[in-house]
């Protein structure tokens, strides 16, 4: 194994562990709490207070969970499309986007909102960013060729609304991306002990394939990470006649 993919591993399992570490903790508080309270008193201040903090997870895992995003980028429509980010977090994800299309975004944290700002604003790139919640996306029906949520779709509570938003302000032959983890279709144990602990942690694990079929999209869905606990699952909304595409539909 090269020096490179042994540090790698190195950094994953150390992330992994903290992970762990954290479900345990959370998980003997879950007697006492619901998984909706552990996101109130622990994630929301973390995701808003400590924003200018929470990168620095990431990059005492050596940038896992960035690294663990970016596969959704080559799902995205040509460069000048008009790209809605749910749950853009810190930011950085979308400042790589912000520099091929035209973007938006909507993140519950406010801290979080300012911190992509300033990213945005010191790369001269701009995005249309917004508070609110993401049940009730504040955006006219079919305005975006692709709709991407990257490790964000399992923190909302009602899966049901928030795909349904997200299909209903994507265009016709648009996409909708998501990136999260969850149970590996092999069905290994080490997928399905982080599955159990990501869940103590207040998250919702799921499977958005079926949830995108059922609002007749047209879905893929891949594996990818440490025992395939990440996938990446994208949906293609049909174009019906009369329909008008979206710029990644469109013949030139």
């Amino acid at each position: 194994m090269s020096n490179r993919r042994h540090t790698t591993l190195k950094w994953i399992v150390a992330g992994l562990g903290i992970a762990a570490l954290l479900a345990w903790v959370l998980h003997r508080a879950r007697g006492r709490t619901d998984r909706q309270a552990i996101q109130r008193r622990f994630w929301d201040p973390v995701y808003d207070r400590l924003a200018n903090l929470y990168d620095a997870v990431d990059w005492f895992t050596g940038g896992t969970t960035h690294r663990l995003r970016r596969p959704a980028l080559r799902h995205l429509p040509p460069a000048g499309s008009r790209v809605l980010e749910i749950g853009h977090g810190s930011g950085r994800l979308h400042v790589e986007m912000a520099r091929w299309h035209r973007m938006a975004g909507v993140d519950l944290a406010p801290g979080m909102a300012r911190l992509t700002r300033r990213r945005l604003a010191a790369r001269g790139l701009g995005s249309h960013l917004v508070t609110a919640d993401v049940h009730a996306l504040p955006w006219h029906d079919r305005q975006f060729d692709a709709v991407i949520s990257t490790f964000a779709f399992s923190a909302f509570p009602d899966a049901e609304a928030t795909l349904d938003e997200m299909v209903r302000v994507t265009k016709p032959g648009g996409r909708v991306i998501i990136v999260d983890a969850g149970e590996a279709a092999d069905g290994n144990s080490m997928a399905h002990l982080l599955a159990n602990a990501w869940t103590a942690l207040g998250d919702y694990m799921r499977d958005e394939v079926p949830l995108m079929t059922a609002r007749g999209l047209s879905v893929s869905r891949e594996e990818y990470g440490p025992w395939g606990c990440v996938h990446v699952v994208v949906g293609t909304r049909p174009i019906r006649l009369g329909e008008e595409a979206s710029g990644s539909q469109r013949i030139a």
